[in-house]
Order: structure tokens, then sequence, then C-alpha cells
């Protein structure tokens, strides 16, 4: 089974149909412990950008416990790019405040 991880996005620039939208991958139990974490603000932050440097998305992201800056935090990207053609993401550096490109 993959590892659980789960995404939330909390703002929506390209027309607000996905605020709230998340994506969890788990176990049942995992998914609800994801949700409600998410729902309570838990994550990283992430901002999602077109091409021409409009932002898209924004949401946070949790991720298992070492994972943090690896693959799993390109699974927004990923579907943003499906949907309406993002390029970018930047996280949230907690430690210095700055948001970086992944």
């Amino acid at each position: 089974m993959a590892m659980p991880y789960g995404w939330i996005l909390t703002e929506d620039h390209c027309g607000g149909t996905y605020k709230d939208r998340m994506r969890l991958v788990g176990t049942p139990a995992e998914k609800i412990d994801l949700e409600l974490r998410l729902k309570a603000g838990e994550g990283v932050q992430f901002r999602l950008f077109d091409s021409d440097g409009g932002l898209d998305y924004v949401g946070r992201i949790i991720v298992p416990p070492g994972e943090e800056g690896g693959e799993l935090w390109f699974a927004p990207l990923d579907w943003a790019k499906r949907d309406t053609g993002s390029t970018e993401v930047r996280y949230l550096n907690a430690d210095n405040g700055k948001w970086e490109v992944l």
C-alpha cells in the first residue's frame, strides 16, 4: 500500500470551484486522520503557479515523517498540471519564511 499522505486546496485562483478539494491516500483510518488534520490547518503550505507566474492555487500537504521535500510533494502539482496547466510548485520554508521552488 502507498504511504499515507494528503493535501488540500485552501484557495482557488482559477475560478473558485476547487477550494477545499482534497486528495487523501492511505487506509480508511489514515484518510480520516489526514482529513481532520488538514481541516484543522496542519500541513506545509504550498502555492501552485502557471507558466506566466500567475498564482493558480494555495494549499497544504501532510506527508509521512522523513518524506518532506520528496516525491510526494509533487502530488499537488501533478494534479494541477492536468487540471489547469500549472507548471511550478513552491513550498513555504518554515525556517526562513521564504517560498522555495521544489
